[in-house]
């Protein structure tokens, strides 16, 4: 699962039959996913923001979520499973629409304490 904000709506008239009903909302992950979705030139972001070379995604919303909102969106096999199984052709769903997140910067700046972890594979499983 990632965080994110709603940055849009898509609106297609065509679309697979599967999600005749889904609402399809642009979400923006919020700034500690860079080391996943990209960096700035230096190779390091504000907290909280994204680089210009951040990926958006769509993810399918039976929650009513809005643009501005923060939001939880799931990706894959449970994204499918979410919109009715594993042959609807969703790959995000927003799973929930977030009140209120805290991050402590100290314990996001520790080794190992995200996406682009900062310890070998060796010392995790021991």
């Amino acid at each position: 699962m990632i965080l994110g904000r709603v940055v849009g709506q898509v609106w297609a008239t065509r679309r697979d039959a599967r999600l005749s009903r889904a609402k399809l909302l642009v979400v923006r992950p919020t700034g500690i996913y860079e080391p996943a979705f990209g960096q700035t030139a230096f190779g390091q972001t504000a907290f909280g923001q994204t680089a210009s070379g951040v990926r958006h995604l769509v993810a399918t919303d039976e929650l009513d979520a809005g643009v501005g909102d923060q939001v939880v969106v799931c990706l894959g096999a449970p994204a499918r499973a979410s919109a009715g199984g594993n042959d609807v052709p969703v790959d995000a769903a927003v799973m929930a629409v977030v009140d209120r997140a805290e991050i402590d910067p100290k314990a996001l700046a520790a080794v190992g304490a995200g996406p682009g972890i900062r310890r070998k594979l060796t010392e995790a499983v021991r």
